[in-house]
Formats: C-alpha cells, structure tokens, sequence
C-alpha cells in the first residue's frame, strides 16, 4: 500500500491529525505527510487544515462544501468531476 493511501486511511477516520502525529503513525516524516496531503487534494479529496492549539497543522478528511464546488465548476466546467 503506498504512503499516500496509508495518510488517506488515518484521514477516514474522521479525526484530526497533525502532520506530527501522521508521520509517526506512518513511520515518515512530517514534510512527506504535507506532500502525500497536497497530491490527494489534486486528485479531488477535501481535507481541511487547521491549527492546533499548540501551533501545529492538523488535517482532516471533509466533504466538500458548495462553496469548493462552484468555482471549480465554473472554471473548468463539469470535467473536473469527471
């Protein structure tokens, strides 16, 4: 299983994660959790980013809102949802 499934799989449990918390579950590093994060973004998965309280990112897995689709459709038309 690639890392990136791996990162999809803890964000599916509905929880936040910080990029910290991911890279150790993972047995990776933090700059490869954000990287993996970027690419299942670009293939269409909302995951949101917040702050924790002690500074860090936290991530989850979300859907996404009218907001998020609306301007997608309307810059590229109904083939990004494709």
């Amino acid at each position: 299983m690639s890392l990136q499934s791996k990162v999809l799989n803890v964000l599916r449990t509905g929880k936040n994660f910080s990029a910290v918390a991911i890279a150790k579950q993972l047995r990776t590093t933090e700059s490869s959790v954000a990287a993996r994060i970027s690419e299942l973004r670009s293939e269409g998965h909302a995951i949101y980013s917040n702050k924790t309280d002690e500074g860090r990112t936290a991530y989850r897995l979300g859907r996404p809102s009218r907001a998020m689709v609306a301007p997608a459709f309307a810059s590229q038309g109904s083939a990004v949802f494709n």
